[in-house]
């Protein structure tokens, strides 16, 4: 009988030691956090960050699981206008390195520092989308603006050779990936009918070439490229 007892005592030790155990666990998860960063202070795009306008805080570790931004973002700047008191995830800072570039443009709608542009490079008679959705970092003429590095060498030659570029805002929703749209494209894209007869251009000058069979541009950072004509036999 006092064997009994003691194996049942024993037994009832070891259930006890099993729900402390459960419960300690449960408890550790419920206190466990992981490392985030909130941003302290309303930036616009193209902001730098650092202890000025962001600081790491701790995140609770159970519950709703998202992507938190978890490494130093000290020096990177961030994607998009952002309000204060938010938690920086992947998404909110640029993970490409970045140059500011100053860029001369002919026209331009009326910007400020953290909005977004579209810029196009006009050629002849051809305009080409060379950047999209760049952020402009200060105002005027020229505009500066946030490219990616590699492409730098790029935005350059076109400034030192004066090729014509023009701006537009929008959230590029809708903006094709186009090739290239030459005058006579824009005026069929425009009205929904091709343009036969001379386009008058520039004050008055006459882009007389019809709109039929033209050689399809390649998009280049430099300005369309177009195929060879075949030689006559």
């Amino acid at each position: 009988m006092t064997q009994r007892r003691l194996i049942a005592g024993a037994l009832t030790l070891v259930v006890l030691a099993v729900i402390g155990l459960l419960y300690l666990q449960a408890l550790s998860q419920e206190r466990a956090t992981r490392t985030g960063w909130m941003v302290t202070r309303d930036l616009p795009a193209g902001t730098v960050l650092g202890s000025g306008n962001v600081k790491r805080v701790r995140i609770p570790a159970a519950g709703d699981q998202f992507i938190v931004f978890t490494d130093d973002p000290a020096n990177r700047r961030v994607a998009h206008a952002m309000r204060a008191q938010t938690l920086l995830s992947p998404n909110d800072v640029l993970s490409k390195e970045v140059v500011q570039v100053p860029v001369s443009v002919r026209s331009a709608p009326s910007v400020a520092p953290g909005d977004t542009i579209d810029v196009y490079a006009v050629v002849g008679s051809h305009a080409l989308l060379v950047g999209r959705q760049l952020i402009v970092v200060a105002t005027g003429n020229p505009l500066t603006m946030l490219v990616p590095a590699n492409d730098e060498p790029y935005w350059i030659a076109l400034q030192a050779n004066n090729v014509s570029l023009f701006a537009s805002k929008s959230n590029g929703v809708g903006v094709p990936d186009s090739g290239g749209v030459s005058v006579n494209d824009a005026i069929a894209g425009l009205t929904g009918s091709a343009q036969s007869g001379g386009v008058l251009i520039n004050g008055g000058g006459a882009l007389t070439s019809p709109i039929a069979p033209t050689p399809s541009p390649t998009t280049s950072p430099f300005g369309p490229t177009a195929s060879p004509r075949p030689s006559p036999r």
